[in-house]
């Protein structure tokens, strides 16, 4: 689940560029999952992490 939701935050992060330019912004990977929390969106800075990579 954490891995669909976190691409469904990641397609909206690219279809928004404001969306874009807060996460642009955010200081670290809590931020990042700060803001997907605040856009309906769960996943870990764990999961943030692992999945960024590939």
């Amino acid at each position: 689940m954490s891995k669909s939701q976190l691409n469904a935050f990641l397609a909206k992060v690219a279809a928004d560029p404001a969306l874009k330019a807060r996460v642009d912004a955010a200081a670290d990977s809590d931020a990042v999952v700060a803001i997907a929390l605040a856009e309906g969106h769960l996943f870990s800075p764990a999961t943030l992490s692992r999945f960024s990579r590939t």
